[in-house]
């Protein structure tokens, strides 16, 4: 574990990192996205068989109300009380991280953890603390607003069994997934193209949005929540800050779901999406300031470019070391011949 320090501070940018790594090629994140969507739709395959198997044996052979079921892609169809719904929706956008992984293995274009941050991998630490921040910024002022607007509130639990464990566990899955696509896949490519942290922060934050199937009010709140999970992803230096948010978020609201307070739709208003802006605004505000006045996002575990560097280097000597070898050995053979 180490500070990084000021003058550092460039070289652990989170949207640019890519570049620090000597192994970086310009088309190499295509490659990696290309892989990613193989592994994916191959992953989901085998999630919606294995589904459809046991979905088969419940039913006695109902196979097409199951296709019937999950061939239109929108959040009003999503039931999320139901455990098969919650695997197949948020089951199958889970799979995002391991099909990354893969991609990734494949094109062998830099650690898994540079994904995840600047600071070299995974940061419990961070994550514990934005999720506690998380909960008081995200989830108290929307139970504020909701008991103010729906008072008193009557829960009624609607859960399948198993439907609320279930949730509880492929949720945050779902989230992080997004954000290892979102933010790190995406934001990291456009970032390392333009050299422009906004820049790529708005252009996948648009197509975040783009990927959603809301209204147009709807896309428009889902805009502003890309733009603010990409910025605290880019001033936390790594996904942790801003799956934070996205898992406080999505819960709330797939809980409110179960619990019959409110359901989820496609249609948002315009009272939603101003309380989503100031939500997150607020969010970005405080890790805004937090990594400014504070150290929680400058120690790193290991220096993964440097590592990465370094590893790029030795492999480089050892090569040239055995061509050279190889060209000392035939001189002498040829110089015998000769004589």
């Amino acid at each position: 574990m180490y500070i990084i320090e000021d003058y550092e501070a460039k070289k652990h940018n989170y949207i640019t990192y890519a570049r620090q790594f000597h192994s970086y090629k310009w088309y190499k994140p295509i490659l990696t996205m290309l892989m990613f969507v193989v592994f994916y739709i191959f992953l989901s395959v085998l999630l919606l068989a294995a589904v459809f198997a046991a979905n088969f044996l419940i039913t006695g052979g109902d196979w097409q109300g199951f296709i019937d079921r999950y061939s239109n892609v929108s959040y009003d169809s999503l039931n999320i009380r139901d455990p098969l719904d919650t695997v197949v929706w948020l089951g199958s956008l889970s799979l995002m991280i391991p099909a990354l992984w893969f991609a990734r293995g494949v094109v062998r274009e830099r650690p898994f953890s540079s994904y995840t941050s600047s600071r070299g991998g995974w940061s419990v630490w961070v994550f514990i603390k934005c999720l506690f921040i998380a909960l008081i910024v995200c989830g108290l002022p929307t139970i504020g607003i909701l008991y103010f607007f729906h008072a008193p509130i009557e829960l009624n639990n609607q859960f399948a069994k198993y439907g609320l464990y279930l949730l509880i566990v492929l949720c945050p899955l779902q989230c992080i997934a997004e954000e290892y696509i979102f933010r790190g896949l995406i934001n990291q490519t456009l970032g390392a193209w333009f050299r422009l942290p906004i820049i790529a922060v708005v252009l996948s934050s648009a197509g975040f949005a783009a990927l959603h199937p809301y209204n147009n009010i709807g896309r428009a709140s889902i805009f502003i929540t890309g733009l603010c999970l990409g910025l605290t992803s880019w001033f936390g230096r790594g996904i942790e800050v801003s799956s934070a948010l996205h898992i406080v978020n999505n819960m709330l609201a797939f809980l409110m779901d179960g619990f019959g307070i409110e359901e989820v739709s496609s249609e948002v208003d315009m009272m939603s999406l101003a309380l989503s802006a100031a939500i997150c605004g607020m969010y970005v505000l405080i890790i805004f300031v937090l990594s400014k006045k504070t150290d929680w996002f400058d120690r790193a575990k290991f220096d993964d470019a440097g590592s990465h560097n370094d590893e790029i280097e030795m492999k480089r000597k050892k090569k040239a070391a055995r061509h050279a070898a190889r060209k000392a050995k035939r001189k002498p053979e040829q110089g015998s011949s000769q004589q």
